[in-house]
């Protein structure tokens, strides 16, 4: 008997992780609005797709590779895509199936006909329910909750989004409500309802699975499987996409991102590429985590065209890798340093078996243990997969890849966490003996399996490409792989085959929309993903006019308003202050562009990292006089607190003006400072 090291999975944990990849649809309301969050003041009317097919979505999800789809049933904007009894806000009335329909059903049916587990996300924040804030809603969602865990066969996975409260329709009140997501929603009441219905569905960061802390897909490069907290992981400082090496609880990383810029589907934005996607596969379940992909049907309720023939390609890069193992298909002899015991229940052989539940390991207390793979003949791979058995927990701290060449042991690579699986893509390696070498332990290592593969590309992760604007508005584009060449599109199209090789900085004055991506001159080689950076107009000639307050540099040169000028989202203005009456939003700054322009739009670019301070609320102001103003534009930045990108605000028409200003009236989590990164206009 080996005793299990720390937190442990449950079963239905396990089963959730050997999903892997699945995707997440955000289908509803704002696809036909054009936002990523709606008021909540939409009308039904405005829901009916010409052309839904959930065989459709599943399939294409199918054909990619993934092996599930969690259906956002409901968003922010409170529409619920099923008749529900608990609102009029709903799929009932609709004109799509005179009212008759249920997506809900129909793409829990087409999960189970292609073979896909199914999920749902059902929004706790609802900016339409009058009773939102009070304890009246609060038996509304448990009951629509329930409607869900009853109405719709087996759900692998819950979904519960973190974004609660705030501005909303509310029934009509159109005011700001404010919640503590902590009690609320009465949590241990949630999963004592998701207990009884649906035992076996893991809960999104309510207790089985938390958020990797990004929307980008990423966790970092060590990540644990444990974690200290509660709902929504809150009071924890350790970041969820590193985890926490001793934390009370197993509760792995969740990767989510959009395929597209944004969630929902708008006309025109960027898509990511199948080698993005790639990437993003290795800093996901290669780093003991599952990868959630975000699939957005457009308004005929389709999967677009251009979103399929991405997955599809990715799906065939990943099934391309990962079809032969090293290990499996050719003649090896497995050997270990040290092994448990005296039989053979525990011999290195296990890792090589393909069988779920053996797994060879040491006796406690080895130091530096290791395994050795012996070739007849050399073999060629650039990708370690190495796994843990997870009944008996974490216990290996780090370890390091060996291989032997011209008569000596070469390190290829090494690592820190493991958990469910750890993939490590490589320099290409042909060589006869390959070791692992456990440098660090927390308890004999248990492990399950490795493997050794040849991925079709070796670039990826090497061609790390930047895009930077100096005050002048030169544009500088550099790979951090100098064997790599770069082309690129300065109109936001996609960069193909086709579009200029870049060789030196090109001005960039009235702004724009600069995609690139890095590639290797030999046939048959892979390019980088697609960079896409969004610049405003040349700002040589402006200035800071006047800002409301603007706190004194305690960084470094770091902060200041006049850091809204360049475009480096390390930098940033802020009005922190002690007095917080004085910090506090509304605040603004006012801008000399120098000459009168013509604007066709704003850019607004986040602090890097911290969402603290961050506006979610805006408005833009332009003058001729720097006297009398016209608002030209007012909103909000939905989702701004997870997706630090650059915010791109368009004009319907083209406005006038040299004085810009702009006005921060409300941040993320009713914070109690102004942060921004950069401001800029595009001209026309």
């Amino acid at each position: 008997m080996i005793p299990p090291f720390g937190a442990i999975p449950s079963k239905r944990q396990i089963h959730w992780q050997e999903t892997e990849a699945y995707s997440i649809v955000h289908f509803g309301i704002n696809t036909f609005t054009g936002k990523e969050w709606g008021y909540g003041e939409e009308p039904p009317s405005l829901f009916c797709p010409s052309a839904f097919d959930a065989d459709q979505w599943a399939q294409v999800c199918r054909d990619a590779g993934l092996n599930g789809l969690i259906l956002v049933c409901k968003h922010h904007d409170g529409f619920c895509l099923w008749p529900t009894q608990t609102t009029e806000h709903c799929i009932r009335n609709s004109p799509w199936k005179n009212g008759q329909g249920d997506m809900v059903a129909e793409v829990a049916a087409a999960c189970r006909k292609h073979g896909l587990k199914f999920g749902a996300y059902i929004s706790p924040w609802d900016r339409n329910h009058p009773e939102y804030g009070r304890a009246a809603y609060v038996e509304t969602y448990h009951q629509q909750l329930k409607e869900l865990l009853t109405g719709y066969g087996p759900l692998f996975e819950i979904f519960f989004d973190g974004a609660n409260g705030g501005d909303g329709f509310y029934g009509g009140a159109r005011e700001h409500r404010k919640i503590d997501g902590q009690s609320y929603y009465q949590w241990e009441q949630i999963k004592r309802l998701i207990k009884a219905h649906q035992p076996d569905a893991c809960l999104f960061e309510a207790g089985d699975i938390r958020w990797v802390g990004n929307e980008l897909g990423f966790a970092e490069e060590t990540c644990w499987a444990t974690y200290s907290g509660t709902a929504f992981a809150r009071g924890n400082p350790v970041p969820r996409g590193v985890g926490e090496r001793n934390g009370e609880s197993w509760m792995p990383a969740e990767c989510d991102f959009p395929l597209r810029k944004g969630w929902f589907f708008l006309e025109g934005d960027r898509i990511r590429q199948p080698e993005e996607l790639f990437e993003i596969y290795f800093k996901s379940i290669g780093r003991g985590g599952t990868l959630n992909i975000g699939l957005a049907p457009d308004q005929r309720g389709l999967i677009h065209e251009d979103d399929v023939k991405s997955l599809q390609a990715w799906g065939r890069m990943v099934k391309e890798t990962f079809h032969e193992d090293q290990l499996q298909s050719t003649p090896v002899q497995c050997s270990a340093s040290h092994t448990r015991g005296e039989d053979l229940q525990f011999s290195a052989a296990h890792v090589v078996d393909g069988i779920q539940d053996t797994f060879w390991t040491t006796d406690d207390g080895v130091a530096r243990p290791e395994l050795l793979f012996t070739f007849d003949k050399p073999v060629e791979f650039n990708v370690v997969e190495v796994r843990e058995h997870l009944p008996l927990g974490q216990r290996v701290d780090a370890f390091t890849v060996e291989v032997w060449i011209e008569g000596a042991w070469s390190e290829l690579s090494a690592a820190t966490s493991i958990g469910y699986k750890r993939l490590l893509l490589t320099n290409y390696c042909k060589t006869t003996k390959v070791r692992l070498v456990f440098t660090q332990t927390s308890a004999s290592p248990a492990i399950l399996k490795v493997g050794l593969f040849k991925a079709p590309l070796n670039l990826v992760m090497s061609g790390k490409l930047t895009v930077t604007r100096d005050k002048e508005g030169w544009v500088q584009l550099h790979s951090a792989n100098s064997g790599l060449s770069i082309r690129y599109t300065v109109d936001g199209s996609e960069p193909d085959a086709t579009s200029t090789i870049y060789k030196r900085p090109f001005r960039l004055q009235s702004g724009g929309t600069v995609r690139a991506y890095a590639f290797a001159c030999v046939e048959g080689e892979p390019r980088t993903p697609t960079l896409t950076q969004t610049f405003g107009g040349d700002r040589r000639r402006w200035k800071v006019v006047s800002t409301s307050l603007d706190s004194p540099n305690t960084k470094n040169g770091k902060v200041g308003v006049e850091k809204l000028l360049d475009d480096d989202p390390a930098t940033y203005w802020h009005t922190f202050h002690s007095d917080k009456s004085k910090s506090a939003p509304p605040h603004e700054v006012v801008l000399d562009m120098g000459e009168i322009l013509e604007i066709k739009g704003f850019t607004f670019l986040p602090r890097d990292h911290e969402s603290e301070g961050t506006p979610d609320k805006y408005e833009f102001h332009l003058s001729l006089d720097g006297e009398n103003w016209d608002l030209v534009s007012q909103g909000e930045f939905s989702n701004i607190k997870a997706s630090r990108e650059m915010q791109v605000i368009r004009l319907e028409h083209p406005k006038t003006g040299r004085f810009l200003r702009f006005v921060a009236t409300h941040v993320v989590d009713d914070g109690n400072f102004v942060a921004v990164a950069g401001l800029g206009a595009i001209v026309a």
